[in-house]
């Protein structure tokens, strides 16, 4: 009896850290939004606000807010960076925080935290 006792504590202790566990997402490319001059022209002669250039954020770990962007990108809130993961990452809605680690190559991932 005291072994089942002993075995259910560790069942129960695995079961709570898998819930632990987070989703991480590799990060594809990094950009910047860069406003343009009013009056700018895309290809097709219509008026464009902005465009998206590829850049880098300085290697480090940031806890970062992220939602959804235009076509695959989403924002980092209260930043002009974008990024765009590997494979699909779903919905982001207004905000999903999570931890944005970035190595010296200048990719990384995007850990979401636990809901």
């Amino acid at each position: 009896m005291r072994y089942l006792a002993i075995v259910l504590m560790l069942f129960t202790s695995f079961k709570i850290d898998k819930n632990k566990l987070l989703e991480e997402y590799s990060i594809d490319q990094i950009y910047s939004k860069v406003e343009l001059d009013s009056g700018t022209l895309n290809e097709d002669g219509e008026e464009i606000d902005f465009i998206f250039t590829e850049d880098q954020i300085k290697a480090g770990r940031y806890e970062v807010s992220i939602t959804d962007g235009p076509g695959d990108l989403y924002e980092i809130k209260g930043t002009d960076y974008f990024i765009k993961f590997i494979g699909y990452y779903g919905y982001a809605g207004h905000g999903e925080e999570g931890l944005l680690i970035i190595n010296s190559y200048g990719t990384g991932k995007f850990t979401k935290y636990e809901d």
